[in-house]
């Protein structure tokens, strides 16, 4: 949690959490006592198995083709699909909303998860991984367009 969701959270300014630095355990006490719900609700911020509304005209095309309108879809949905489409934009998109910490988070687990079963399935053929997934030329590219934001 950044700074500036505490302060948003809990109400208060800057100064005050950059005077509580020197005594963390007040302040961690404090955030103790928040009802996670509530505190989620307060700073905007969701998990990767939340439903959230999906508007897809945030981005350059519909992959949740169900629907031309908003939707509830999973945050991991939404991120691990459009991080394949590999635009910029979306990718940029998807940023703002959630983060590049939950971006970078879902990034590394799907390459994680396809070099632990080291193909990438395709209707007829198996295309064969080797070596780390921090290798792979596009979770580099991706990796890349996730910082450049």
């Amino acid at each position: 949690m950044t700074q500036q969701q505490m302060s948003k959270l809990l109400d208060l300014p800057d100064r005050t959490l950059r005077d509580w630095k020197s005594n963390r355990s007040r302040l961690y006490a404090l955030l103790e006592t928040l009802p996670y719900d509530e505190a989620k609700g307060r700073i905007d911020a969701v998990d990767l198995d939340d439903e959230v509304e999906f508007d897809p005209r945030a981005f350059s095309v519909n992959l949740f083709w169900q629907t031309n309108n908003t939707s509830k879809q999973k945050v991991y949905a939404i991120i691990s699909n459009y991080l394949s489409t590999l635009n910029p934009n979306d990718i940029k998109t998807l940023c703002e909303r959630f983060g590049k910490s939950m971006v970078k988070a879902v990034l590394g687990d799907r390459y994680r998860a396809m070099y632990k079963k080291g193909f990438i399935p395709t209707s007829g053929i198996d295309i064969p991984l080797q070596g780390k997934y921090t290798q792979n030329p596009i979770y580099k590219q991706l990796l890349g367009i996730i910082n450049d934001v």
